[in-house]
C-alpha cells in the first residue's frame, strides 16, 4: 500500500530541524512530506531553554554554522514577530574558578577573530549587569548577540509555513524504516504497512536517528544525552532576577566531555514570563527521561554559589529530555555517499534550536543545487563509517 503521490523528499522528524528543512525545501518548490510519530515539536525541541548561543563555542566549523544560524534567526524574528519570542538578552560566561578564567581571554580572542562580538568584564562590571550574581567570581565574557526564543512555537510556525508552500505534514505517523531499494533510499515505511515513496529522505529525528540510519546501512554512533531542567517560580517576586543568560565557565568543558556519567554545572536565565530556569545536567543513559530529584538539588546548590537567591525560590516544575549526541560533537548534515538518496540533519546535541533553522536551509540549498551558506565537509554523515572502515 502506498501513501498517495510520491514526494520528491520525505523528511523524518518534526522538531525544529525537520520543520525548518521541510519549509526551506517547500518554498523552493520541492514536493515535501514531513512525518513524525507524534505532534509537531512534541519531542526535544519544546523541552529546552530556547538558546541561540555563540558564547559556548570555540573557533571552528560549529561556530561558523552558529553565526550563520544567528543571522537566520534575524529573519525568523522579522517574519514571525512576537510569536517567536526572540529576546536578545546576551550571554555572560562567568568564571568563579581561576583556571577557567585564565583560559578565557585566549578563547574570546579566537572568537573575535572569527567574527563574534564579545568583551571581557571584571567582577565589578559583571555585578553591574547582574546585581543578583553576588557569589565569588573572577570575571566574565559577554556576548551581546546571543538570544533566547520560543522553539516549540517557532517549529510549529515553520511547519505551518511549509504547509502553506504545499508541503504535506503528517503527524501521528511512525516511520519503521527507511526504504532502501537497489542500494538507494527510496522513501520510508510507516507503521501499519504504508510506504511513502520519495526521491530522497532527510533523517532529522534527533536522538532517535541512529536506528533508522543503521537500518538503512549507514553507521551513525549517535546516542541520546539526557539532561534535566528546573523552573523556579520568580515572576511575582522578581521577574528580572536574572537579566542575561548566565553560564558557569565549567559548562564549556562539560559540553565537550566524552564522559557518559552524570555531569552538573550551572546555567541560569529567565523564561518569557519571568520565572528562572536552572540547568545544566548531562549523562548518556539511553532513552530514560526520568527526573532525578537528587540532580535537581545538585543544580540548585551549584547555581546558588553564583546567585544565592535561587535557594529561596520554590520549584514550579522539573523535566528531562534527550539531546542527540555524536562523539566528535559536530552534527551530521548533508548527503550520504554510502546510501545515495539519504540525507542527514541530526546530531546537534544541545544546539538544535540554534542550528535547526540554518541546518534546514543548508540541506535545502544542497538538495536544490545551490551553494550552501556554510561548507558541509566537516559535517559529512559518512565520516563515522569511514573511520570504522579504517
Amino acid at each position: 500500500m502506498t501513501g498517495g503521490p510520491a514526494a520528491d523528499v520525505v523528511v523524518i522528524g518534526a522538531g525544529i530541524v525537520g520543520t525548518a528543512t521541510a519549509r526551506e525545501l517547500a518554498v523552493r518548490g520541492v514536493a515535501v512530506t514531513l512525518v513524525d510519530r507524534g505532534e509537531v515539536s512534541g519531542g526535544t525541541t519544546g523541552l529546552g531553554e530556547g538558546n541561540v548561543l555563540a558564547s559556548d563555542k570555540d573557533a571552528g566549523p560549529e561556530l561558523e554554522l552558529t553565526l550563520a544560524g544567528i543571522d537566520v534567526y534575524d529573519e525568523i524574528d522579522a517574519r514571525l514577530g512576537a510569536e517567536a519570542q526572540v529576546r536578545r538578552k546576551g550571554a555572560l560566561i562567568v568564571h568563579p574558578d581561576r583556571a577557567t578564567w585564565a583560559a578565557e581571554p585566549e578563547r574570546v580572542e579566537r572568537l573575535r577573530a572569527a567574527g563574534v562580538e564579545a568583551e571581557l568584564l571584571d567582577a565589578e562590571a559583571v555585578r553591574a549587569r547582574e546585581p543578583a550574581l553576588t557569589g565569588g567570581l573572577h570575571g566574565a565574557s559577554f556576548f551581546p548577540r546571543d538570544l533566547q526564543c520560543a522553539p516549540r512555537a517557532i517549529a510549529r510556525a515553520l511547519a505551518r509555513e511549509a504547509a502553506a508552500a504545499a508541503a504535506r505534514v503528517r503527524t501521528g505517523c511512525e516511520v519503521e524504516a527507511i526504504d532502501v531499494r537497489g542500494g538507494r533510499a527510496a522513501g520510508v515505511r510507516l507503521r501499519g504497512g504504508e510506504r511513502a515513496a520519495a526521491g530522497a529522505v532527510v533523517l532529522a529525528a534527533g536522538a532517535w536517528s541512529a536506528s533508522l540510519a543503521t537500518g538503512a546501512g549507514l553507521a551513525l554512533p549517535l546516542e541520546p544525552r539526557w539532561g534535566q531542567l528546573l523552573r523556579l517560580s520568580a515572576r511575582r517576586a522578581d521577574p528580572r532576577l536574572i537579566r542575561h543568560k548566565v553560564v558557569d565557565g565549567s559548562y564549556l568543558a562539560s559540553v565537550l566531555s566524552a564522559e557518559a556519567g552524570l555531569q552538573v554545572t550551572t546555567v541560569l536565565e529567565t523564561t518569557w514570563e519571568g520565572d528562572v530556569l536552572v540547568g545544566s545536567s548531562r549523562a548518556r543513559r539511553g532513552f530514560d527521561t526520568a527526573v532525578d530529584p537528587a540532580v535537581s538539588e545538585a543544580m540548585v546548590a551549584r547555581a546558588a554559589r553564583l546567585v544565592p537567591r535561587v535557594r529561596t525560590l520554590p520549584v514550579a516544575a522539573a523535566w528531562a529530555g534527550l539531546r542527540p549526541w555524536l562523539p566528535d560533537h559536530l552534527p551530521a548534515i548533508g548527503p550520504s555517499a554510502r546510501v545515495p538518496g539519504l540525507w542527514l540533519a541530526t546530531g546537534h546535541e544541545g544546539a538544535g534550536v540554534a542550528l535547526g533553522p540554518v541546518t534546514g536551509r543548508l540541506v535545502a540549498q544542497a538538495v536544490c543545487g545551490e551553494e550552501p551558506l556554510v561548507d558541509l565537509a566537516a559535517f559529512d554523515p559518512d565520516r563515522f563509517a569511514a573511520g570504522a572502515a579504517q
